[in-house]
């Protein structure tokens, strides 16, 4: 059924395209626990001749190049405004067909009859139209109508001089779209409160939050909708796969669960053993945190367990918050193999972000930490210098929150949901950088520590901003960056590494000599060289010889003395 084209003006400067007038209802059909499978098969909605003429007259529009603009001027300014190749999105098929990447036993599942309905809620600023669209119909194209009660677009204040095709135009085209709706707001809001617009003017028992530039496949939807149907409780999300941002090619990712490290960056990690022999490749798995851009959750759940925190800004820091959240107060976080959902990784957030990214995403974490991470607070704040001091705001909500919800402890997340996450004890012998005083060089992570692999550490000046050049020198003599730790082989000169840390490792262990100020390895002997490295380059280990480039100055090191370190 085709929306009406209406214009609805709300307190507060929202505005919102064809929005019926509607009331939840508690006594609404709740979730059952536990039904069997029947054989039901859903057909996805099939387009329009009307439709399909107003896609292909758009596509044309849009594969023009603007007056004196040359293709390679387009892909520069499509790059920089987007952080993905923008003008290639321009010129690919609106409703372009993915193959379905799913393992072959998720085609023969079958799903009950009486799934409740969703509403998709997608969030955009200053995105291009192509990718919005494509997003728009990628989700028609591979969802069964009758499980589809709308698809929300909530503006986040685009920028008309910039952005006019996400004015009228977008408005003109999804009116011919069945069930999609443009929700408008006057001012910037960022994506955490922008979502909460969107799931209060929405009216599914299930809420599905997308970024708005991802691709849609077949069986995405009904997969993600039954576990929710199973139990209200688990929190889902689709596998996440891999669109190019150059090429826009699609390419399925693997079986990789969400982590995070102690600065409160989140990482995709491998199972481990115990998880890999537990499950099968299409079943849904247990993730200790979420991506947070592309999730399904009851809209009760979403409610009763205290929705966003609103009190954080823009993005950043949210997804762990609602991570730690819904596992310490009772829900779950899955991953769904059988639900699989394309993502553009963009090379770069071109975003702006009022008062600073910086500041925005460490005020977010400082609020996260304070409220939810009990005494490893601590270790969060030994990776990011100086942001304990800053205001977090009143955070005395999220307390009272978990007070009601009778929530566990940080140390039982650790225990029992994220137990292979390496924990540094908080007796550290020494936190901070870790410096050659004669060329006022720092090791140096790059950023580039692996869960899949090993990387190099390197040599950076020192900024003493703490980040890529904190390190802690652990009771056990290691030298770690949240679950990595520097380690060494036995060859007389190379470059160490940084592998996940291992409970015990004599590659991992290195003694400090107070006296000559060398870091030495204790299986190879050798001892950590600058070996006349640059900044941008790798650190060394070779031949101990109390040489100056073997001289490291360790911060906060009292208190050595006392240990065998």
């Amino acid at each position: 059924m085709f929306c009406l084209t209406a214009m609805i003006t709300f307190q507060g400067g929202l505005r919102a395209t064809n929005h019926p007038d509607f009331e939840y209802s508690s006594d609404d059909p709740q979730p059952t626990e536990n039904k069997p499978a029947q054989d039901w098969k859903p057909v996805p909605w099939k387009e329009t001749s009307e439709v399909k003429l107003l896609r292909e007259s758009l596509e044309k529009r849009l594969r023009k190049l603007p007056p004196g603009e040359t293709e390679d001027d387009a892909n520069k300014r499509g790059m920089a405004t987007h952080g993905y190749n923008a003008r290639l999105a321009d010129t690919l098929p609106l409703n372009r067909h993915i193959n379905d990447m799913r393992h072959p036993m998720c085609r023969r599942v079958g799903y009950p009859h009486d799934l409740p309905k969703a509403s998709i809620i997608i969030c955009f600023h200053n995105e291009a139209l192509s990718s919005l669209l494509r997003s728009v119909h990628s989700i028609l194209n591979n969802s069964p109508p009758e499980l589809l009660e709308e698809i929300i677009l909530v503006d986040d204040a685009s920028h008309r001089e910039t952005h006019p095709d996400t004015f009228e135009q977008l408005d003109e085209y999804v009116v011919h779209l069945p069930n999609v709706k443009v929700l408008r707001q006057d001012a910037r809001m960022g994506l955490i409160r922008a979502r909460l617009a969107g799931a209060a003017y929405s009216r599914g028992q299930v809420l599905v939050f997308l970024d708005s530039h991802i691709e849609a496949t077949e069986g995405w939807l009904e997969a993600l909708i039954h576990r929710i149907y199973l139990n209200k409780l688990i929190v889902p999300a689709p596998a996440i796969d891999n669109i190019n941002y150059e090429t826009l090619e699609y390419t399925k990712t693997d079986g990789s669960k969400g982590g995070f490290n102690w600065a409160l960056v989140f990482k995709w990690v491998p199972m481990n053993e115990t998880e890999r022999t537990k499950y099968y490749n299409w079943d849904p798995f247990d993730s200790p945190t979420m991506a947070g851009g592309l999730f399904a959750i009851h809209r009760d759940t979403f409610h009763d367990y205290g929705t966003y925190d609103n009190e954080m800004s823009i993005w950043g820091g949210e997804n762990l918050e609602m991570s730690f959240r819904m596992w310490m107060c009772g829900a779950k976080l899955e991953i769904v193999p059988c639900s699989r959902v394309g993502h553009i990784f963009r090379l770069k957030n071109p975003v702006s972000f009022p008062g600073g990214t910086s500041n925005t995403v460490s005020r977010n974490n400082k609020r996260l930490a304070e409220a939810w991470m009990d005494e490893y607070k601590e270790m969060f704040y030994w990776y990011s210098p100086g942001i304990e001091k800053k205001d977090s705001g009143d955070i005395s909500g999220r307390l009272a929150l978990r007070e009601r919800l009778k929530c566990k402890s940080f140390k039982w997340y650790l225990d029992t949901v994220y137990p292979d996450l390496y924990v540094p004890s908080l007796n550290y012998l020494a936190l901070g950088s870790i410096s050659n005083p004669s060329t006022n060089l720092c090791l140096d992570s790059f950023g580039k520590a692996d869960h899949y692999q090993t990387v190099k550490a390197g040599l950076y000046f020192c900024h003493h901003q703490g980040g890529n050049q904190v390190w802690v020198f652990s009771p056990d003599c290691r030298i770690l960056q949240g679950d990595f730790c520097l380690e060494s082989s036995h060859s007389r000169r190379s470059e160490p590494v940084l592998g996940l840390c291992k409970k015990k490792s004599q590659y991992q262990t290195w003694k400090y000599d107070h006296e000559t100020k060398s870091i030495r390895n204790v299986f190879s002997g050798l001892c950590l060289d600058q070996a006349g490295r640059k900044s941008d380059e790798y650190v060394l280990v070779s031949k101990c010889t109390n040489t100056p480039s073997q001289v490291w100055d360790i911060d906060n090191f009292s208190g050595f003395s006392q240990q065998e370190c």
